[in-house]
């Protein structure tokens, strides 16, 4: 019967990292569960699992008898919680115990919790697999990468399950490898991009094929990603024929020298079925009109003028006139609204309605001061993406691009 003594601190970050694997509409019950069992002599593994995606951590802990007990998730990270803070430097210490009716006893000083558990036997076996067939990339970078797409990315219609997840590339640019993310849900598309160190000689076999043609990776896992506060500098990422696997080589605090390896935070998530879209032919390749416009600016103007857009389309109209791009909005029986910015533009008029929410999604990710705006016809995608002016990044690979289709006046 598993029994432990662990900081409450401890515990408490490594069952927030595994909530939200945790199945919460009751579909299969034993999924709104997490498993927790000891490895060695000093540690516990915590694994949850929804059966699509899989997050496995481990934590410190003193271990008085070993075993392995299935809890709720959730009543057990709430309980854990409502315990005191410690009123010292060093944190307070919980009791986890499973008496031999099954019942696990959760107790600190007067205060005892008792929770009933399901057979740990019953607990879905979570897939493990190993090899060194991967590639690293900087954490602080992957999720730079996923935050400038993810909301892109289309909700979960069973039609469109191909554009529910990020589409994951490998592409080789000037004989440099760049893991390209892309996601689009058929009204806007963007794309970004990093170099990545590929950890095996075995080029053009395993991983480094599979991501040549590029995997969708479901949005729920990379959120999960985003969640994560490691102090690993890198993850490593192995992709099989159906799964993806995070694993962020990281040392908790007060997990040295223990009597087993530890890997740090893993995460497993199934890949999504289907071809992406071909998103190269959507990009625009020349004969652009092309607006240099300061990013704070466009961004603010149209967080304005959107207030009076229709709730429904958060339609919102750019004329581009010289250099002033006067920004509008009319909704019939509200109101309507307008904006002017001094941009650099020397093209013929144009005027193109947009998505607002859309535009401000994106640009919202572009740290550089200013951005190119480069459209056609009213009728042809809109693209932004940084403007690199004479930097010497200028020749580089582009790191963020956004399309947007217009809306039909």
């Amino acid at each position: 019967m598993l029994n432990f003594e662990v900081k409450k601190q401890n515990f408490l970050n490594c069952l927030s990292i595994v909530q939200g694997a945790t199945e919460k509409r009751g579909y299969l019950p034993i999924l709104s569960n997490l498993l927790i069992e000891n490895i060695g002599k000093n540690t516990i593994k915590i694994s949850a699992t929804d059966l699509e995606i899989s997050i496995i951590t481990y934590c410190k802990t003193e271990i008085i008898e070993e075993g392995k007990v299935a809890v709720n998730s959730k009543k057990i990270y709430n309980i854990i919680k409502e315990f005191p803070e410690s009123q010292d430097k060093d944190d307070i210490y919980i009791n986890f115990k499973e008496n031999d009716s099954g019942i696990v006893i959760v107790n600190y000083k007067k205060t005892v919790f008792k929770l009933t558990t399901v057979p740990a036997i019953d607990y879905p076996t979570i897939i493990n697999f190993k090899s060194e067939d991967s590639f690293n990339i900087n954490l602080k970078i992957l999720k730079k990468l996923i935050n400038n797409v993810i909301f892109s990315t289309a909700l979960n219609e069973e039609t469109k399950r191909n554009l529910t997840g990020v589409f994951f590339v490998l592409v080789n640019l000037g004989g440099q490898d760049y893991l390209r993310l892309v996601a689009t849900d058929g009204h806007r598309l963007a794309l970004t991009q990093a170099e990545i160190i590929y950890n095996s000689n075995k080029k053009n076999e395993g991983i480094y094929n599979v991501l040549k043609n590029g995997v969708i990776i479901p949005k729920k896992i990379l959120n999960e990603v985003l969640k994560l506060d490691n102090k690993s500098d890198f993850v490593d990422i192995l992709i099989n024929s159906n799964n993806i696997f995070f694993n962020f080589d990281e040392k908790f605090d007060g997990l040295d020298n223990l009597d087993i390896p530890i890997k740090g935070t893993e995460l497993i998530s199934r890949l999504i079925e289907g071809k992406f879209p071909d998103y190269q032919t959507v990009i625009p390749k020349d004969n652009y009109k092309t607006s240099i416009i300061n990013t704070k600016n466009l961004f603010n103007s149209i967080k304005r003028v959107s207030l009076l857009a229709e709730e429904k389309s958060h339609s919102i109209e750019f004329n581009f006139n010289g250099n002033n791009l006067l920004i509008k909005t009319v909704n019939t029986g509200v109101g309507e609204a307008s904006d002017e910015l001094d941009i650099q533009y020397g093209d013929k008029p144009i005027s193109i309605k947009l998505n607002s929410r859309y535009i401000m999604d994106f640009i919202l990710n572009i740290p550089d001061e200013n951005i190119n705006a480069k459209f056609n016809t009213i009728y042809t995608p809109f693209v932004i993406e940084p403007f690199a002016g004479d930097n010497e990044n200028k020749n580089k690979a582009a790191e963020i691009i956004g399309v947007f289709m217009p809306m039909r006046y």
